[in-house]
């Protein structure tokens, strides 16, 4: 028979595999939260990345589905407000490029007309809601817009509790 403080032991200590940090939600492969705090494009990848994550690149269809859920489901009241995403063309209009790798992204989910690059210095991607649909823009750098911050779930993690 085993002694209940092993059982107990047992229950309370586990290894988290595809586990987000406190705050932040899992969707897909990957774990995402929506800051609350109004930032041009650069502090918002600042922001992120002192969480340890980066703005979110949107790859395909499918995350982009998961996001638009999430910003749905549990950011309801900012639906008409931008966020940041994940992309820019700073380096050379028209080739949108991730902020950390750098690598250059391919799928795109443009608002009628987009990018545009109306005016000067829209070279900073972001998502808003559009009679109920996602879309994207490219917006100027330093409009002021809340960050949606994308990680990797959390590994091989030894959880008490």
């Amino acid at each position: 028979m085993k002694s209940p403080i092993i059982v107990l032991l047992s229950a309370l200590v586990f290894q988290a595999h595809g586990a987000c940090q406190p705050g932040f939600e899992s969707l897909g492969e990957n774990c995402y939260i929506i800051l609350h705090v109004q930032a041009s494009w650069g502090e918002a990848l600042h922001y992120c990345q002192a969480m340890g994550a980066s703005l979110a690149v949107i790859r395909n269809k499918q995350e982009e589905a998961l996001i638009d859920g999430y910003i749905h489901r549990q950011h309801d009241h900012i639906r008409t407000s931008q966020l940041w995403i994940g992309g820019t063309d700073l380096l050379q209009e028209g080739i949108f490029l991730a902020p950390n790798s750098l690598e250059t992204l391919t799928y795109f989910n443009w608002a009628p007309g987009g990018p545009d690059n109306v005016g000067t210095g829209q070279h900073c991607m972001s998502i808003f809601k559009d009679d109920a649909l996602l879309r994207w823009d490219d917006n100027n750098c330093e409009v002021k817009n809340w960050p949606l911050c994308q990680r990797d779930q959390l590994e091989n993690t030894i959880v008490v509790g």
